[in-house]
């Protein structure tokens, strides 16, 4: 298999770190999809990372699909679920929903200032609605981290591998933004889950 992979992107990292806790640890290929790398190309017209090329060459793009893969061809009990148990999935889904809407609004955000100056955008209408999006679901993620611990017994799971992400790209992309709630539950989720290869080697950075 070939994963297609930046050090950078929160939906690449959602993938790995459910990869690696699927028991399938792929060292990532690195492409830049501002370059329109041809190998990222070939295997997803939209030159998206992450694309996962299975064995038979049939190429997975965007990180929940890889997810949902992960759990039909990888499934419990012989690995653990993403999704926790049947009577927790509800809940698993509604917070990671919370932490992908925030992810979403973070990586627009970045796109554009890519294309355009900050000033340019991040006053206007729709920059301060995705500015409010990243607060508030942050917020309710927080609020929820606080009273309902997740991975409480130290296994990642969907919600906790979205909030994770959702909180190290905002420190990494966002650093001290004023705008941003306090999160100290959820960075001592973050802190507390480091520990875990999934979590620990897939850390965003720049590389050289």
């Amino acid at each position: 298999m070939q994963f297609l992979a930046n050090t950078t992107s929160p939906y690449v990292r959602i993938a790995r770190i459910s990869m690696i806790e699927k028991g399938l640890d792929i060292e990532p290929t690195i492409v830049d999809p501002w370059a329109d790398d041809a190998r990222l190309r070939a295997a997803n017209a939209a030159t998206r990372v992450p694309t996962l090329v299975l064995d038979d060459g049939t190429p997975l793009a965007e990180s929940m699909m890889i997810v949902n893969w992960l759990e039909a061809t990888r499934p419990a009990p012989a690995h653990e679920s993403l999704f926790g148990p049947a009577k927790d999935m509800p809940g698993v889904l509604s917070r990671s929903g919370i932490a992908l809407g925030v992810i979403d609004a973070a990586v627009h955000t970045i796109i554009i200032r890519k294309v355009t100056a900050p000033v340019l955008f991040d006053d206007t209408p729709v920059g301060l609605r995705r500015r409010r999006t990243m607060a508030e679901g942050m917020a309710r993620l927080e609020a929820i981290a606080a009273v309902q611990p997740m991975a409480a017994d130290g296994i990642p799971r969907l919600d906790a591998i979205c909030a994770v992400t959702a909180i190290d790209y905002l420190n990494f992309r966002f650093t001290d933004a004023p705008w941003l709630p306090a999160m100290p539950a959820l960075n001592a989720l973050s802190q507390r889950l480091r520990a875990r290869p999934s979590i620990g080697k897939t850390m965003p950075f720049v590389a050289a």
